[in-house]
């Protein structure tokens, strides 16, 4: 990956090139993006331009050396890579599942689109209904592959994505590497919620904001790389609020209106109707779905009642509904009123939060159901 390559964040690269050739590159760097604005082709960019046998100084790696295609294909033994797995079935001889026994799934998602978001690779590595973790035996592993001597005779990486998935206990054994890292090493870590990394970390980490691709850039990006026709790309573009992977996503047909509005208008329409049996039991497939997609499904609700709101105050031009969802969010929109949607938006928010910290499902999404039912039909 060089950084010709990388699409957005334009002012950010100067200045990360700039930070290489003056060597002033810290020793730990916190990229903080929303999910699949795409921070890690970016580090993989600038890890590529460190290592480059043939680097054009002030701009670009030169792609074509030994080392630039190792790190391009993810195969550089100096570059070392930790992320969320859990247990499978083909890593169930073990209880303590390592990133290194997804290496193969994780080099193949990156291939085929480095822009992947959190369930992108959830679902690559078989663990869509789980939460993924960075374990403490995979802090170890980090230790363990930093401690050796470069394989290259240059400088050691560990690109740890989505640090927020490691408990206390795995950042506290990372913590002294970062705080006394041994010479030529560094750090890339990827966050969404730099609030939930390990303040230790966070401070002694140079942070690395992504912003948004504009929707013009992105427009033009999912037209020319990848072939969508103009007009699509332009409502993905605005509709995914200047996330590439959440735009391929949608583009793919993977949205998230197909997987969760089925679910959702089931819901809603029991709510309506007054039916609180039928509402119990339409819970049965969200809890067959897994906790990512049932955080997944809080995640689209919120966002589905900020557009019935919007259409309800005629603002639904600025709205951003995708065309699958138009005509459900203008039939929902009619029959709630304003009062519900601040205490619907926190029932879901909350839920979430539950789903997140293991709660039981089952009575999280009782009680959700049961708070909506009472939002609407008792006028609460």
């Amino acid at each position: 990956m060089q950084f010709k390559e990388v699409i957005g964040n334009e002012d950010l690269i100067p200045r990360l090139v700039r930070m290489v050739d003056g060597a002033r590159t810290g020793h730990s760097l916190m990229f903080v993006e929303k999910d699949g604005y795409g921070a890690l082709p970016l580090v993989m960019a600038l890890i590529q331009y460190m290592v480059c046998q043939s680097v054009s100084r002030g701009n670009d790696s030169c792609g074509v050396c030994p080392s630039c295609r190792k790190v391009s294909a993810m195969m550089h033994p100096d570059v070392h890579f930790a992320f969320p797995v859990n247990v499978t079935a083909k890593s169930s001889q073990t209880k303590k599942p390592l990133s290194g026994s997804f290496m193969q799934d994780w080099r193949r998602l990156y291939g085929e689109n480095p822009y992947f978001t959190e369930p992108d690779l959830y679902a690559a590595l078989g663990i869509a209904d789980k939460v993924g973790v960075i374990s403490v035996a995979e802090a170890r592993e980090i230790l363990d592959s930093l401690s050796l001597k470069s394989y290259e005779g240059g400088g050691k990486y560990m690109v740890v994505w989505l640090p927020e998935r490691m408990n206390a206990e795995a950042a506290n054994r990372l913590l002294k590497m970062v705080e006394e890292p041994t010479p030529d090493t560094y750090f890339f870590f990827i966050t969404h919620a730099p609030e939930r990394v390990i303040s230790t970390i966070r401070s002694r980490s140079q942070i690395i904001r992504l912003y948004p691709v504009r929707p013009e850039k992105l427009a033009e990006w999912l037209t020319v790389s990848k072939g969508i026709p103009k007009a699509e790309a332009a409502v993905y573009a605005r509709i995914s609020g200047g996330s590439p992977g959440l735009a391929l996503g949608m583009a793919s047909g993977d949205s998230a209106s197909q997987v969760y509005l089925p679910v959702l208008e089931r819901m809603l329409d029991n709510v309506v109707s007054g039916d609180l049996p039928a509402l119990l039991e339409g819970n049965e497939p969200i809890l067959a779905l897994g906790r990512e997609k049932q955080k997944g499904l809080c995640l689209y609700a919120e966002d589905f009642l900020r557009k019935m709101m919007m259409r309800g105050r005629g603002l639904e031009r600025i709205a951003d509904v995708l065309p699958s969802e138009a005509d459900a969010v203008a039939r929902f929109a009619t029959l709630f009123q304003e009062r519900f949607y601040e205490r619907a938006f926190k029932a879901f928010e909350e839920a979430r939060t539950c789903v997140e910290s293991n709660v039981n499902a089952k009575m999280v999404f009782c009680n959700l159901v049961n708070i909506l039912f009472a939002l609407y039909n008792t006028k609460i």
